[in-house]
């Protein structure tokens, strides 16, 4: 650990060169009748800073290394005017960061809000929550109709914010993206970054709330891309909802690149929480992220969810590929196939992920759950990796995780669905008996889906449940012509069980790949050439490899 915060930090500390435009200085030496416009004339509080009407293109530094207290607010009356091209720049200067220490009060307020400030940028800061603040970064539109654009957090570390003690409101966390507004204006947002910040809280059972919060007005929130994070010790309220990073109503967004661990210690209820989450979202792409640990602290009392990564409802032609989740309390992958939002949950895709050990406290009831109903556009799944060998005999929910598992009502999955190429190794121990859990879970005998050459392998196994029939063993599977060219057999990985951890740093940009190297396949594994050609399947596998025709089985397509 000490080692990827040093190497985080070492970016985070980084000043920036000095950028073009009207620059104003804040010194905690400053004087606020100065003119601000050197280090020698800075000027010293944030109430100044807010006071002051500043010209397009203007950069405000705040002096590294010092604390000013109090909540920044940047709207059309002090931002008169700025755009995308000619940016408004809040930095730190000097050595290390400046930090900014929130004072502010109620229910939606904010360390720092940017209102309706085309080109708002925040770099190299430091935002803590001195007070019972609720945002750390706020960005919103509240006046216009006319979309926001070109909004950066970048760099940053920003810490310990949640939705206040007593408050009915879900608004808090680290940063909020909204394209409805907290004074309910449905003002849109363009071309949002958030790249290679610490968001995080103080302790696995922090109260912290959310990493990002977004919520936008019928994807009104548009072009998004969250990279290079580092999310961790989220512990949120009990009864929160959402994700450490949620893209609700966003259009167009890319998350990627991030860690995300140690969220959800004080849940109870269920809708929350999960590491990554889209919500009523359209095209968005979920790769290359690291998340574990999203589990109820010290041991599970009540509630559900606890996902790694989940689409859910109201999300439509996205995918989800090349994550490794590892350690969860639910589901390392969930389709929440609800219509939400009046929008049809689908098309959606999940691809070469790789999920260990996930769903140990049975949660969800599986390493990967499509819920609550049968998808009415298409779900792909393919390619997948999904081991368990968790012993769960002593968990409070009883049962065993399956690897699959579909519920909680009957019905036909839309055409085009498919289950292909994945690998299903179970090893659990569950309260029954000691037995495995079963590799499919279909106790509603939903249909439509097309199932062919997945590899099932496991001992002591629960088989495979459809409707009321249980298939003990792969030849009554086989025979049962559910299912075409599947595959039984030790996939001979690497070292199973053996991912462990990753160690990366997210802005770096490479990872989590090629950890975990466990889930390679060894020469002779019946996973090997055995799998179906997809059209359409992204041409390279987990660990960037091209895929083959035929492709293997598993995440190690290629």
């Amino acid at each position: 650990m000490s080692a990827l915060v040093g190497l985080l930090l070492a970016g985070l500390l980084a000043a920036p060169a000095q950028a073009s435009g009207t620059a104003y200085y804040v010194s905690a030496s400053g004087d606020d009748s100065n003119s601000g416009l050197s280090p020698s004339q800075a000027w010293k509080t944030i109430g100044k800073v807010n006071s002051f009407t500043f010209p397009q293109g203007s950069l405000i530094y705040f002096e590294g290394g010092q604390t000013f207290t109090g909540c920044l607010v940047f709207n059309r009356t002090n931002v008169p005017a700025s755009s995308a091209s000619t940016p408004f720049r809040v930095y730190s200067s000097g050595t290390g960061q400046a930090t900014i220490q929130s004072d502010c009060t109620g229910n939606t307020s904010a360390a720092i809000t940017a209102d309706d400030v085309s080109g708002f940028q925040l770099n190299n800061i430091k935002v803590v929550n001195g007070s019972t603040t609720a945002a750390g970064v706020l960005l919103q539109n509240q006046t216009s109709s006319t979309a926001t654009t070109g909004l950066k957090v970048t760099n940053s570390d920003i810490f310990g914010f949640g939705t206040p003690s007593g408050s009915t409101s879900a608004f808090g966390g680290q940063i909020m993206v909204l394209g409805y507004a907290v004074n309910n204006h449905t003002g849109p947002l363009d071309d949002v970054q958030i790249l290679n910040n610490r968001l995080h809280g103080s302790s696995v059972t922090s109260s912290a709330g959310p990493g990002i919060y977004g919520w936008g007005s019928n994807v009104n929130v548009t072009n998004v891309r969250v990279e290079g994070n580092y999310v961790y010790n989220l512990g949120m309220a009990p009864k929160t909802v959402g994700a450490a990073l949620t893209a609700g109503g966003w259009d167009g967004a890319v998350i990627q690149h991030n860690v995300v661990h140690d969220v959800g210690a004080n849940v109870t209820s269920c809708g929350g929480t999960s590491g990554i989450m889209a919500y009523t979202s359209n095209n968005v792409t979920i790769r290359n992220n690291e998340v574990y640990n999203v589990q109820p602290v010290p041991a599970y009392t009540a509630g559900c969810d606890w996902d790694g990564i989940d689409l859910d409802g109201g999300t439509t032609n996205s995918v989800v590929e090349y994550n490794y989740t590892h350690n969860n309390a639910g589901s390392g992958l969930a389709a929440y196939t609800l219509t939400a939002a009046s929008r049809v949950w689908g098309p959606n895709t999940f691809r070469y992920n790789i999920s260990q050990n996930d769903d140990w406290a049975n949660a969800q009831g599986g390493l990967f759950v499509v819920v609550p109903s049968a998808p009415k556009n298409a779900i792909s799944i393919y390619g997948n990796t999904l081991f368990t060998n968790k012993d769960q005999s002593a968990n409070k929910r009883t049962g065993s995780s399956a690897c699959f598992n579909f519920g909680f009502s009957t019905g036909v999955w839309a055409s085009g669905s498919q289950i292909r190429n994945n690998i299903c190794y179970m090893a659990n121990k569950g309260t029954s008996g000691g037995k495995t859990g079963q590799f499919i879970y279909n106790p509603y005998t939903q249909t439509g889906m097309t199932l062919s050459n997945n590899l099932y392998y496991g001992t002591n196994s629960g088989g495979w449940r459809w409707g009321t029939t249980v298939y003990a063993g792969f030849a009554a599977w086989s025979a049962a012509g559910l299912e075409t060219n599947a595959v039984w057999g030790d996939p001979l990985f690497t070292s199973p069980g053996g991912g462990g951890t990753c160690t990366w740093s997210p802005p770096s940009g490479t990872g989590p790949q090629p950890c975990p190297q466990a889930y390679t396949l060894k020469s002779g594994s019946p996973a090997i050439g055995t799998g179906a050609v997809v059209s359409g399947n992204g041409n390279v596998d987990y660990y960037g490899t091209t895929i083959p025709n035929p492709p293997n089985i598993g995440a190690d397509a290629g």
